[in-house]
């Protein structure tokens, strides 16, 4: 299509020249009308394959930005949570959002880039044709022109890139900020976050204006050094044509070429800041991707069996780069049995956490059933494992939406099931009061639901997911000792043929433990539980 676009614009100039020669030479009155008819049918014909090009690459550039997003949000979802949160939630959710769409500005450039030089091309060779001498004159701009796109392309590209990442940045403040509201309002601090943002998006703006102007100074300078050359034509075809060795029609042909050919090599000049723009944006995108997600499983990897699971771990080690958190550490994990891993904050009892679920690297073994992790596949250890944190994640849907998190294709019963061994009863306490019951909204991350309340979501969610091992961390550090209590007490019910771990340093959980351990300078010592409880 682009060929017969470019095919288009080189039969408009022979035409010209053709007719404007015979109307002089013969007077033939039927060129007048020629012409005319040929120009509309050229014209219908050079806009139905513009249109179809047009339609087929924004066609292909929508699916192509729709494949990339989700490439980038699966490598994101393959991240190490750690390292993701390191990196910045909302820098990388501007990757996602904004940076992945600039592939559907990367592709029409890169068609432009096609269809640009193949009409200039076409124009080049007709008008060579019509007047050899004058071609050689023609060209004394082209070097220039190169000269221009070359460095506006680089200073382009230079400033697309520092504009998407400070982009980034602006969503990192704005999601940051807009996470701490409550704390912000509280303190009266909204003109402190208002300034933080605004700083964030005026650095955005320079670096769009810096973008921009780059962008759009070359098609005028390509336009100037194309009109050096075609001055030097106009003034030599005169000669010629006076001269006797050049028609009138043949420089009226070299000159209508060389005025649609500027057309196209302002276009070229677009489609390359485009280009460029583009590719600054790219960057960020393929830069995510070439990140290291968790590593692969082992080629001799199996399934980890269905049924009960006994954790042990030996000798484990975990180094984040500031220092060992975990030195050594040696643990036993019995299915049917309650283990409360102590600890003052930070000690590294989330860590422990994350070396059991494979969220981060780890020296020594972690045995599952005898097995070590490391030949077993990650998805069958991830389908033994759930997990209940200190503040769970509900999303934004209903409280139904929240448990099937758990096991999507768990059935209506099996949820309510859950909610009723997890403490939500459906005819009394939350699941009364929420518009829908079961089926209500519960807000965005849900936000309209007490502390508690979203504990026994969570629960629920982990005891409808069927997992032998459940993982807590700090899973009552939010809750009054009533709602504490009976929270445990729903536990201790719930779980009688689970492999249980809680990270706690409170003392209540104590109460329901079978074994319970103190980490501390990342090690660990086994509590006495008599003591522990009297203390």
């Amino acid at each position: 299509l682009a060929g017969v676009v470019a095919g288009c614009r080189g039969a408009l100039v022979w035409l010209v020249r053709e007719v404007l020669d015979q109307l002089l030479a013969s007077g033939d009155a039927r060129a007048v009308w020629a012409l005319p008819v040929a120009v509309v049918v050229l014209f219908a014909v050079q806009g139905a394959a513009r249109a179809s090009r047009t339609w087929l690459t924004r066609r292909a550039a929508i699916q192509a930005e729709a494949s990339l997003c989700h490439q980038l949000f699966v490598h994101l979802l393959a991240r190490r949570p750690a390292a993701l949160a390191s990196e910045g939630v909302g820098d990388a959710l501007s990757r996602l959002a904004h940076d992945a769409g600039k592939i559907r500005t990367a592709m029409g450039a890169a068609v432009t880039l096609v269809q640009r030089p193949l009409s200039a091309l076409v124009l080049l060779v007709v008008a060579g044709s019509m007047a050899p001498r004058l071609f050689g004159w023609a060209l004394v701009g082209l070097p220039a022109v190169a000269l221009v796109v070359i460095w506006t392309g680089r200073r382009t590209r230079r400033a697309s890139l520092a504009h998407a990442q400070a982009l980034g940045a602006m969503e990192s403040v704005a999601r940051d900020m807009l996470a701490g509201l409550r704390t912000l309002q509280a303190h009266g601090a909204e003109g402190f976050a208002a300034r933080r943002f605004e700083d964030a998006n005026q650095a955005q703006v320079t670096e769009a204006l810096r973008t921009t102007g780059y962008r759009v100074v070359g098609p005028p300078l390509v336009e100037l050094a194309a009109a050096v050359g075609m001055a030097a034509v106009i003034a030599l075809g005169a000669l010629q044509v006076q001269a006797g060795t050049l028609t009138a029609g043949g420089l009226v042909g070299f000159l209508v070429a060389l005025g649609l050919l500027n057309e196209p090599l302002k276009g070229f000049a677009v489609a390359h800041g485009l280009w460029s723009e583009a590719r600054g944006g790219l960057t960020r995108v393929f830069e995510a991707l070439d990140r290291q997600s968790s590593p692969p499983d082992s080629p001799s990897a199996v399934a980890l069996p269905p049924g009960p699971v006994a954790l042990e771990l030996a000798g484990v080690t975990v180094d984040h780069g500031r220092g060992p958190v975990l030195r050594g550490v040696d643990l036993v994990l019995r299915p049917g049995t309650i283990t409360v891993l102590r600890g003052a904050s930070g000690a590294g009892k989330s860590t422990l956490i994350d070396a059991i679920a494979g969220f981060c690297e780890h020296g020594g073994v972690v045995r599952w059933n005898g097995i070590d992790a490391a030949g077993l596949t990650r998805r069958s250890r991830r389908a033994a494992i759930a997990l209940l944190e200190q503040d769970p994640w509900l999303g934004a849907g209903t409280v139904s939406e929240a448990i099937l998190l758990g096991r999507p294709d768990a059935c209506a019963a099996d949820v309510i099931d859950a909610a009723r061994r997890a403490g939500l009863d459906p005819d009394a306490g939350l699941l009364a009061r929420l518009p829908g019951g079961i089926q209500g909204r519960i807000g965005d991350g849900g936000g309209i639901v007490s502390g508690g309340e979203r504990q026994r979501i969570a629960l629920a969610r982990a005891l409808v997911r069927g997992a032998p091992v459940l993982l807590l961390d700090e899973p009552t550090a939010h809750l009054d000792a009533a709602t504490e209590s009976a929270f445990l007490a729903t536990l201790r019910a719930a779980t009688d043929r689970h492999t249980v771990l809680i990270a706690s340093h409170q003392q209540a959980p104590l109460g329901i433990a079978d074994q319970a351990v103190l980490l501390q300078d990342g090690t660990l010592r086994v509590v006495d539980l008599a003591g522990a409880a009297a203390s």
